[in-house]
C-alpha cells in the first residue's frame, strides 16, 4: 500500500458537520478546487490550478451533456443507470488505487469515483502522479506529470511549500456522493461527480463546498482509464447534495463500496 495511504471514509454525518464549520468560517475560507486542464493528447500549456468556488475545467475537452460524442455511438456496455448506486470496489489495489473494475456503466462509475478521490485529496505531487500513471489511458501521457502540478499549486494556494512533507494541519478531501452517466457507448462512459470538497488549513479551519467533476473514461487495458477531465460548464449542475434541487438536475445517490465479484 502506498505511504500516507488513508482509505476514504464514506459519513454522510460528517458532511453536514462540516458544512456547519465552513458557515462559521466562511469570511476566511481559501475554497481550493483543482483546474484540470486535461484533454486526450499531451499539450505543454496544460496544468492543474486552484480556483473558486467549483473545478472551472479548463480546455473545453467534454462534450455537452446530453450529447454524443459521435453520430452512432456504440451500445452501451449495460443498461442506463437510474437510481442509486453501489460503488463497485475494483478487484486490484495497487499503491492505494482500486483497478479491475467490471466493464459495465456502473464499473465506469465506480472507477471515476475512485480517481476522483484519489487524485484531488492529496497535497503530494508525487502521490498524485503515481495515481494517474495507473488510471490514465495510453493516449492521455501528460497526465501524471499534469497532476503533479496540480499538487503542488494546490499546497501553493494553502500558502506551503510546493514540495517536501505536508504540514500539520493541512489536508485536502474530495468526497463523491451522487453520480451522473452520459454519452454512454460500449467502451466510454462521461461521468459527473457531485463531492463535498473539504479544505483543511491552521487559523482557517476546515471548509467545505460543493464541487462537480466531470471525467470522460473509456475502456482501454482489460479497465476504465481516465481520458479527460472535463469543463467549467457543469458548474451549473452544483447543488447541495441530496436536496430537491439536486434531483431536479439529475443527481443519483452514489452508496458505499461493495466488493465486485470475479465474474463481472
Amino acid at each position: 500500500m502506498y505511504p500516507g495511504y488513508r482509505p476514504r471514509p464514506r459519513r454522510r454525518w460528517l458532511r453536514w458537520i462540516l458544512a456547519y464549520c465552513g458557515a462559521v468560517l466562511a469570511v476566511a475560507v481559501i475554497g481550493l478546487v483543482v483546474e484540470a486542464a486535461m484533454s486526450p493528447g499531451p499539450s505543454p500549456s496544460q496544468t492543474f490550478s486552484p480556483a473558486v468556488p467549483t473545478p472551472p475545467w479548463a480546455s473545453g475537452a467534454r462534450p455537452a451533456a446530453g450529447s454524443s460524442p459521435s453520430p452512432k455511438p456504440a451500445a452501451s456496455p449495460s443498461p442506463p443507470l437510474d437510481g442509486p448506486l453501489a460503488v463497485i470496489q475494483g478487484r486490484e489495489l495497487v499503491n492505494g488505487v482500486y483497478l479491475g473494475f467490471p466493464h459495465s456503466t456502473a464499473g465506469a462509475v465506480s472507477a471515476a469515483d475512485d480517481v476522483v478521490s484519489e487524485v484531488f485529496s492529496t497535497l503530494d505531487p508525487d502521490r498524485a502522479a503515481a495515481v494517474m500513471r495507473l488510471t490514465a489511458a495510453p493516449s492521455y501521457a501528460d497526465a501524471p506529470q499534469q497532476a503533479a502540478r496540480g499538487a503542488a499549486s494546490d499546497r501553493r494556494a494553502l500558502g506551503i511549500p510546493a514540495s517536501g512533507p505536508v504540514p500539520a494541519g493541512y489536508s485536502l478531501l474530495v468526497q463523491p456522493v451522487e453520480y451522473q452517466a452520459t454519452d454512454v457507448t460500449a467502451d466510454g462512459v462521461t461521468v459527473l461527480l457531485l463531492c463535498d470538497f473539504t479544505s483543511t488549513q491552521p487559523g482557517t479551519g476546515t471548509q467545505t463546498r460543493v464541487a462537480v467533476f466531470p471525467v470522460r473514461v473509456r475502456w482501454s487495458q482489460g479497465d476504465w482509464k481516465v481520458k479527460f477531465f472535463g469543463t467549467s460548464g457543469d458548474a451549473s449542475l452544483a447543488a447541495e447534495p441530496f436536496s430537491a434541487q439536486a434531483a431536479s438536475l439529475g443527481w443519483q445517490e452514489l452508496l458505499p463500496q461493495e466488493t465486485a465479484s470475479a465474474s463481472d
